[in-house]
């Protein structure tokens, strides 16, 4: 059986309260003689205090809940990493509910984890393709009783707080990269453009074309899932409008570009040049390396757990922030200047 605070007092020759104040280190007069036989008698019977118990008392568990819409995107994979790490820097501990982009999911994890005592939450997909849903979200957010930080897939709102990229700079930066190379015909693999995020995308995206005097034809876009395996759903359609680039709003569907123009012998960036979004760690190690907009997920998921931290503590004076973050381009390989031309269809090409 687990050993419990009373074994450890019996073993110590001190009483119950004596053992809890020396585990939880409160400012109280003990000898030190006392507390080493206390901290001595926990460590020969392996004596952990039981968190549970303590948050009964202290009415914190010291544990955030994640929320994310799918754990096999090596994007939000990444981003777990790098939140976990600044929670248990921070001295929490981090634990993981996965809703597969299910909203009814998303609800139901926002409901265990309150339910389960978490001193915090952080959603990453608050925004969902139905907007009843995504006003439901919004609306169970806002009445549980603990403080709840969107991220990335976010409907954007000033009364939850919220960590963001500036996607519309992102796909600025991918157009204006490509324009300047001196590319005209530029074909965008979309993710789901029901999302306020990929909209804001598409929307700095023309931008760029707009400045540089390019018209926007709506037959260079093709809208994708995320998913590598979409990237051969909708490339298709993009080679028969004859594009010199392609810019995948994330590297996840570049990656599934790169298998497509494999097997059709088409070179990147000989005949087309291809430019990512998220700066993944496989992007920097294909061949061609890949040229994407990178999220400074690190810095993102600190302030995250920096600002729920601050909020735990009662130091979050003021309004609820909005904190926005730039991304960076990160120019490799995979993108050149125009050179030979692809303007037919192979004859393998589905």
């Amino acid at each position: 059986m687990r050993p419990t605070i009373k074994d450890v007092a019996k073993k110590a020759g001190v009483s119950i309260s004596t053992v809890s104040l020396v585990m939880n280190d409160r400012p109280v007069s003990l000898s030190p003689e006392t507390r080493a036989a206390v901290l001595e008698a926990a460590k020969e019977l392996g004596y952990r205090p039981n968190q549970l118990a303590v948050g009964l008392v202290t009415k914190k568990t010291n544990t955030i809940g994640l929320i994310i819409p799918d754990n096999s995107n090596i994007f939000f994979a990444a981003y777990t990493n790098h939140l976990e790490a600044a929670a248990n820097e921070l001295g929490y501990c981090l634990i993981l509910g996965n809703s597969n982009g299910s909203p009814e999911k998303a609800l139901h994890y926002l409901h265990l984890f309150a339910d389960r005592g978490v001193d915090a939450i952080i959603l990453a997909q608050s925004e969902f393709a139905d907007p009843e849903m995504t006003k439901k979200c919004l609306e169970t957010v806002r009445s549980l009783r603990i403080p709840v930080l969107l991220i990335d897939r976010l409907f954007r709102t000033r009364s939850i707080e919220a960590v963001v990229l500036d996607h519309f700079e992102g796909g600025y930066l991918a157009a204006r990269h490509l324009i300047d190379l001196g590319h005209r015909r530029i074909g965008c693999l979309c993710g789901p453009l029901g999302l306020t995020s990929f909209q804001e995308r598409l929307a700095g995206f023309r931008q760029a074309l707009e400045e540089c005097g390019i018209p926007y034809d709506p037959a260079l876009v093709a809208e994708g899932d995320l998913l590598v395996e979409s990237a051969a759903a909708a490339l298709p359609s993009l080679l028969r409008q004859k594009v010199s680039a392609i810019f995948a709003f994330n590297d996840m569907m570049a990656y599934g570009v790169y298998k497509e123009l494999y097997r059709l012998g088409i070179k990147i960036p000989e005949d087309i040049s291809l430019i990512g979004f998220d700066d993944l760690f496989f992007s920097d190690v294909l061949q061609p390396p890949l040229t994407t907009v990178a999220q400074p997920l690190d810095k993102m998921a600190r302030a995250a757990m920096l600002r729920l931290s601050q909020i735990l503590k009662d130091e979050s004076a003021g309004e609820c922030l909005t904190q926005l973050f730039h991304p960076e381009l990160k120019v490799r390989g995979s993108t050149s200047a125009p050179g030979k031309q692809f303007f037919e269809r192979p004859a393998n090409m589905k």
